[in-house]
């Protein structure tokens, strides 16, 4: 489904392009990578193309990593610039304190696989969620991330 859509909110003009594509993966779960294009005065020349992601999180780390770099992957092909994660991107536990246990820091080894393939992406990253360990070890941050296209936080 493309379409594209005009309006004017306070007054300035703005473009809108969307694209949808919906991925269906080998566990039935559907994905789906909403491609935008904004721009001010109603021309294109000046735009840039983010991309909202809708998935479905699992209780596992690798494959849902594996499912966000697919996504990545298909919106730097679409040339959006920046995408956008919704929370629990990461991880989504199914028995109670299981995301504490794989709460890791913001320089642990998960943000850092999220940052590395950002500067390798050139992409800039909004990263909803991500379970980060607290000060102690019973404290748990839901932290939103963003990630510049150099993989800084």
């Amino acid at each position: 489904m493309s379409f594209c859509r005009h309006s004017t909110p306070n007054s300035s003009p703005v473009s809108w392009i969307q694209s949808r594509r919906r991925l269906v993966s080998k566990h039935s779960r559907s994905q789906s990578v909403v491609i935008r294009a904004v721009a001010g005065n109603s021309t294109m020349a000046n735009s840039v193309r983010i991309a909202v992601v809708q998935m479905t999180s699992v209780n596992d780390i690798a494959a849902n990593f594996a499912t966000c770099s697919r996504l990545v992957k298909e919106a730097v092909f679409a040339r959006a610039k920046f995408i956008a994660f919704p929370e629990n991107f990461s991880f989504f536990g199914t028995k109670d304190g299981e995301s504490l246990t794989i709460a890791e820091p913001l320089d642990g080894p998960i943000m850092q696989g999220y940052r590395s393939f950002a500067r390798e992406s050139k992409i800039w990253m909004s990263l909803g969620g991500f379970q980060e360990k607290g000060q102690d070890d019973a404290q748990l941050c839901n932290t939103h991330v963003l990630i510049d296209d150099t993989g800084n936080i």
